[in-house]
């Protein structure tokens, strides 16, 4: 289970009422409030919290300059992709999605075909 706390970016904290008030999509394992100042978002794992913050980017993009929920998504997704979890999740999956990549291109480089055994080039 994957916690992120949201620290109070703004002047104004965002609660769960920020999210019914909106109609914001919750995440997977809900939202809980930690004293007067935090709140947390809760995730299965690192893949469902980077989802969660690329649906709130599309959100963004349809909300109008002036509103203050764009305010709002903009310190959710910040507060995501700023996590160190979450930074360490996106650089070390990309990092591996790469070397695996890298890997299975060198080995069928190196690995011959049966037509170039077959015919002793």
């Amino acid at each position: 289970m994957l916690r992120i706390i949201l620290p109070p970016l703004s002047p104004k904290r965002i609660t769960f009422a920020d999210f019914k008030n909106y109609h914001l999509p919750i995440p997977s394992k809900g939202v809980k409030a930690i004293g007067k100042k935090n709140t947390v978002l809760i995730f299965d794992n690192e893949y469902e919290a980077v989802v969660y913050a690329d649906q709130l980017e599309e959100i963004v993009t349809n909300v109008s300059k002036t509103s203050p929920l764009k305010n709002i998504l903009r310190d959710l997704i910040t507060s995501i992709r700023n996590d160190d979890t979450i930074r360490n999740y996106v650089e070390y999956s990309s990092i591996y999605t790469w070397l695996k990549n890298c890997v299975t291109s060198i080995r069928f480089a190196i690995k011959p075909s049966r037509y170039t055994a077959r015919n002793k080039y």
